[in-house]
């Protein structure tokens, strides 16, 4: 199957600004993730439109839903990840990546970077959250990886699975426009002047992407439990991609606010 790119930046008056701010010493960091964003509204916006997007938020939405039900390993296998007994977090980060892996061999639609993108944001989020959780007296063992994991089914939960990924598929969008330009201007006297500073500048656009997505935490916990507490149904593929396309609407709209109390 082909591939399709997110294209080259825009070369509208917002990546001008971009480019601008990179190059001039007088603007903050914080500066230059805003004017990105702006830059990338156009493409995160057909996220929803995206089959890749959608298969790898719906298995991470599923994932915790299967390891909480009474029988793990054969909810896991309906929904296409299929793993051994035994297996533990490493496994089911690698059948997450398998299942994905199929779907794209399948899909008659070309491969976009944002599914790229979205994968690799569902597995740091799985296998993130379930380190970030683990116990930190002694080792942890398969089952208390997997209760970890079944932990996120609940509405309690939910929210900060979810604020976790929709984190990571941002970062990694801004960072797509961002690294091609970020590298031109690593120079002594510059923006940025050196590998630290470009760490620096990293982690100061995640923790804006953080911040922006704390938005959508109360309504993915409501949303949770209206469609699988009260309506008692399981979680679709049309489920998420509803899901997802309420969540960008949220984080598009931040986005927007933020850029615009840092330009007045």
């Amino acid at each position: 199957m082909g591939h399709i790119r997110l294209g080259i930046p825009p070369a509208t008056r917002q990546w001008g600004q971009v480019v601008e701010l990179l190059a001039a010493d007088r603007h903050a960091i914080e500066d230059i993730a805003l004017a990105v964003e702006e830059a990338a509204d156009r493409s995160l916006s057909t996220a929803v439109n995206d089959h890749g997007f959608i298969e790898a938020l719906w298995l991470l939405l599923s994932i915790p839903q299967a390891l909480a039900a009474e029988d793990g390993i054969s909810a896991l296998h309906a929904i296409g990840i299929h793993l051994e007994a035994e297996a533990g977090l490493t496994d089911l980060a690698a059948g997450m990546e398998a299942a994905l892996e199929g779907f794209r061999r399948r899909s008659p639609v070309p491969t976009s970077d944002l599914a790229l993108m979205s994968r690799d944001a569902a597995i740091a989020t799985l296998v993130g959250l379930a380190l970030d959780r683990a116990p930190s007296l002694w080792a942890a063992s398969i089952d208390d990886e997997r209760a970890t994991i079944a932990s996120f089914a609940s509405t309690t939960n939910f929210g900060e699975l979810a604020q976790r990924f929709f984190t990571n598929v941002l970062h990694g969008h801004l960072r797509y426009f961002l690294d091609r330009e970020v590298s031109r201007h690593i120079r002594p006297g510059g923006v940025l002047s050196s590998v630290a500073d470009a760490d620096y500048f990293d982690e100061a656009v995640r923790r804006h992407c953080r911040e922006t997505t704390l938005i959508m935490r109360a309504f993915a916990k409501e949303w949770l439990g209206k469609n699988r507490f009260y309506l008692e149904k399981d979680i679709s593929r049309g489920d998420a991609a509803a899901f997802a396309a309420h969540a960008f609407t949220k984080i598009r709209a931040e986005l927007h606010n933020r850029s615009s109390r840092v330009a007045a």
